[in-house]
């Protein structure tokens, strides 16, 4: 799983937004919103984390289950997938 070249997270008070730059601007209409976690995971997956990686990381910032982590990476990578923002 990859986050596609020329997307970046901006955060902005209250809300975390996937923006797309260059020529994704043309491909892709408007932004993705996520919530904290979700920054958190997108985040940890743009700089080459692994799901695996990223869920560790997750149980170490928020106090969450590995099991329960897992989860949430997966639902995250599946929406950053259906969105085109990344790539299995």
């Amino acid at each position: 799983m990859k986050i596609k070249d020329g997307f970046v997270l901006r955060k902005v008070p209250g809300m975390n937004l996937v923006m797309p730059t260059g020529k994704n601007v043309k491909e892709f209409n408007g932004s993705l919103v996520l919530n904290d976690t979700g920054a958190f995971i997108f985040e940890k997956l743009q700089k080459g984390a692994t799901p695996e990686e990223t869920a560790n990381a997750l149980t170490q910032e928020y106090d969450v289950a590995l099991e329960t982590a897992s989860t949430d990476v997966q639902n995250t990578i599946n929406s950053l997938i259906e969105a085109g923002v990344a790539e299995a």
